[in-house]
């Protein structure tokens, strides 16, 4: 609420051309002589007063400055020499006032002000003497000099020649002790105008006074009486509109809105009030504002106007812009902020508060270029305000804005700056933890420890704790402190209050810490915990735990165990995990002794094109379990990924032989022979040579190279070989036998392997090939027996 004097400076009529102040026309003296009446005798004192006097008269009626001050000049001679030698003379009192006045028409003021100081002195309370005092008094209150105007003016009112001047000097009086403060002889001398029978005309001012010091010292039930009475009566529009702007503002102390609201309407809707008119709708805004009623706080505001000046327009435009804030209607509001700034200097809180709103509703607009806007307000407001709360919430406005368009490291500069205990208390909160977050950012890892724990110390109550938490614990693991990470996640994950999300991310967080530092049982646990805690995981993160579990799992030997977690995570997302998990699963297949898993693994190594990254030992001990299980494809497969072509001495014998074998049996006879000649360049072992030489010649044989079929075979029996590679070799020769018709000799080999072997592949494949030579040769009957033999000793056995 605005508050108004009741009373002004005293003005002094002003002789502008010579420069000095005369006296005031309500005290002005005597302008002619008062003719003593005497003898007609000779009276020498009088003439000389008159003489003195007639110039005073002359110099008054002069219109030539300058003439009139030379008069005035002689007039105060003749009166100075008159008091001297005349001190006792009846003129006497009245020659001190025209020689004071004399003076002061001549711009002698100090002499003036020495000559009415004597007359007062002198004569006390003549009417010569109260003009005097009112001169003094009104000199020294226009230069501000209050203790001293204000015993003058109480001397003119006790010296008062006309009627309502003592009203007046106790009025002037009462207004000098309430400029020093000293309120009880201020009402005292109020409450002598308002008992004046003659001061009327002063008798309302004193009694508005007397209501502002009672509101001043707190008594707004008995201003508010007294304010009243002035704004029911009679008196100027202009008395009565300052008492009803005075009533309004007691009555709202006095929580009395509706007393409030009936005085400031009554000024708006009165004439003769226009004076008051700002204030009064200023009041009635900011009551509505008070009460929240922005609407109708914009209603008052556009209804009127009449316009106030200064300070007192911008109050007016400051409650409208903050109600247009209240409204959400960001973008007008700061139209009059930008007013206001224009009506008032920067050093002025005004200005300064509504830079700050505008800052704020263009923050609220999300406008462009704020980081300017923010630097613009501070670099005129920061020096007027450098400790004030609105230039570092400024500064906490430009970290967000930078945090935002993620300019982390200038955010982090700007966070640093800011005090937190300038902040206010519901921003401190939401300022550390993203001054936390924002260092975290930033790569300041013990900024944003010290920061993040903070938050957590001073408001565990807050919802933010918990991505502090999260924050905080990962800003431990980068900084190589992964046990204190680890509690904070425990602290998530053993909070049941804790939001779902965050839990499963502390599961997974911690998980991934433990993997780093090498602490596999621990990470399997969480892993295994991430996957049988949380719901609603998404198929990466299943994907993700199962992986690693599988991966722990092996790497702790357990590797039957870790197959169903890697296969989980490939299926889930074989984007990522196929070869991942299929490396590790044919490890552990390998581990394992787990020849069909293996050759699974290693079929979609090949087919994925990561085969290459399978230790050849495990392709090798592949591929020879995939020969002796009669898999001879995925044999010739595995066994050709380790053989090396370029360098055959560097693989090792036995691949040769057995990719030979796999490509004899899968058709690839012409493959085969490079193979097979790998393995007799460095073979020399008698047996194994002659194995090597039956594959050759079973490898020709099916390319129909029988003559050099015929001369490895003649050559491995020359070796003398046992066993199967000797019915191999009958069987072999048979065949050659036969292809060339000697049915007789290919019979013979045939029976050979019959009667001496009992290879329980070679056996019955002898037999087959004899019991085709039988009945070649019409022995039906034999053949027979044969088929018979055949059909008991190896009844599961089927024809190639």
């Amino acid at each position: 609420m605005l508050y108004r004097s009741s009373f002004s400076p005293i003005k002094l009529t002003c002789l502008a051309a010579l420069g000095f102040m005369p006296m005031m026309a309500t005290a002005q003296g005597p302008l002619r002589a008062q003719a003593v009446e005497e003898d007609l005798q000779t009276n020498t004192g009088q003439d000389f007063f008159n003489r003195a006097k007639n110039i005073y008269d002359s110099a008054q009626a002069s219109a030539d400055i300058q003439t009139r001050r030379t008069l005035y000049l002689r007039s105060a001679d003749i009166f100075s020499a008159y008091v001297n030698e005349f001190p006792n003379h009846p003129n006497a009192e009245a020659a001190w006032w025209y020689l004071g006045s004399s003076y002061y028409q001549a711009g002698l003021v100090e002499d003036a002000k020495r000559s009415f100081s004597t007359l007062i002195k002198l004569y006390g309370r003549g009417k010569y003497a109260a003009a005097a005092s009112y001169t003094l008094a009104a000199d020294h209150y226009n230069k501000r000099e209050y203790a001293f105007a204000a015993p003058l003016f109480e001397k003119f009112a006790q010296s008062a020649a006309k009627p309502g001047d003592a009203a007046r000097g106790n009025l002037f009086a009462g207004n000098c002790y309430r400029l020093l403060g000293r309120d009880r002889e201020a009402i005292a001398a109020f409450k002598r105008v308002v008992a004046d029978p003659q001061g009327a005309i002063f008798r309302d001012q004193a009694k508005l006074a007397i209501a502002q010091i009672s509101m001043k010292a707190g008594k707004f039930a008995e201003a508010l009486q007294i304010f009243e009475e002035i704004a029911g009566s009679d008196t100027s529009a202009k008395i009565r509109g300052d008492a009803a702007l005075q009533a309004a503002v007691s009555a709202t102390k006095l929580n009395k809105t509706d007393v409030a609201e009936k005085y400031l309407r009554y000024i708006l809707n009165t004439p003769g009030m226009d004076d008051f008119r700002p204030d009064a709708q200023t009041a009635l805004m900011e009551n509505h504002y008070k009460k929240k009623e922005y609407k109708e706080v914009l209603s008052i505001f556009s209804r009127s106007s009449t316009k106030a000046e200064g300070e007192k327009e911008a109050m007016r435009l400051m409650i409208a812009g903050r109600a247009m804030v209240k409204l959400n209607d960001p973008t007008r509001a700061s139209l009059l902020f930008r007013d206001i700034e224009r009506l008032v200097k920067p050093e002025n809180e005004l200005a300064f508060q509504a830079s700050f709103y505008r800052l704020n509703c263009f923050y609220k607009i999300e406008g462009r270029h704020m980081v300017d806007q923010i630097n613009a307000f501070l670099e005129i407001y920061g020096k007027f305000y450098p400790t004030d709360t609105r230039i570092h919430t400024a500064m906490l406005m430009k970290a967000e804005t930078l945090f935002s368009e993620g300019e982390m490291t200038d955010a982090a500069q700007v966070y640093t700056q800011i005090d937190e205990t300038l902040l206010a208390e519901s921003n401190r909160a939401g300022f550390v933890y993203q001054r936390g977050w924002c260092y975290a950012e930033a790569g300041d890892l013990q900024g944003a420890i010290r920061s993040l724990g903070d938050f957590i110390k001073k408001y565990p109550e807050d919802k933010r704790v918990y991505p502090a938490l999260v924050k905080r614990a990962k800003a431990y693991s980068e900084s190589g402190e992964p046990a204190r990470a680890i509690a904070d996640y425990d602290m998530l994950i053993n909070d049941k209050s804790a939001p779902g999300d965050l839990v499963s991310l502390a599961w997974l967080e911690s998980a991934r810490t433990r993997r780093k530092e090498g602490n596999i049982e621990n990470m399997l646990i969480r892993y295994k915990g991430l996957l049988e805690n949380v719901r609603d995981l998404s198929d990466n993160l299943k994907a993700e735990g199962n992986y690693w579990i599988g991966w722990g799992m092996v790497k702790t030997n357990q590797p039957k165990e870790a197959s169903p977690f890697l296969n989980k995570a490939r299926d889930l997302r074989p984007d990522a995990y196929e070869k991942h998990a299929g490396l590790l699963l044919a490890l552990s297949y390998f581990a394992a002794q787990d020849p069909q898993g293996l050759s699974k693994e290693i079929n979609i190594a090949i087919k994925e094109e990561y085969s290459s990254d399978i230790p050849d030992q495990a392709i090798q001990w592949s591929g020879m379990q995939s020969y002796n299980a009669g898999d001879f494809k995925s044999a010739a497969n595995f066994l050709a990924l380790v053989a090396n072509e370029n360098e055959p001495r560097t693989t090792p014998k036995e691949v040769w032989r057995y990719l030979a074998k796999a490509l004899i049996e899968t058709g690839s006879a012409a493959k085969a022979l490079p193979a097979i000649a790998n393995v007799l360049e460095v073979e020399e072992n008698a047996s194994w040579k002659a194995d090597a030489l039956l594959d050759r010649g079973r490898a020709l044989y099916e390319l129909t190279r029988y003559a050099e079929s015929r001369k490895a075979a003649d050559e491995a029996l020359g070796l003398r070989p046992q066993g199967r590679t000797s019915a191999g070799l009958r069987i072999l020769s048979g065949d050659l036998h036969l292809k060339e018709g000697n049915e007789g000799q290919s019979g013979a080999d045939y029976l050979y392997v019959i009667q001496f072997h009992e290879d329980t592949d070679l056996k019955p494949l002898a037999i087959h090939k004899y019991i085709g030579v039988l009945e070649k040769q019409g022995k039906a009957a034999e053949a027979t027996k044969f088929k018979t033999q055949l059909a008991s000793d190896f009844p599961n056995w089927k024809a190639p």
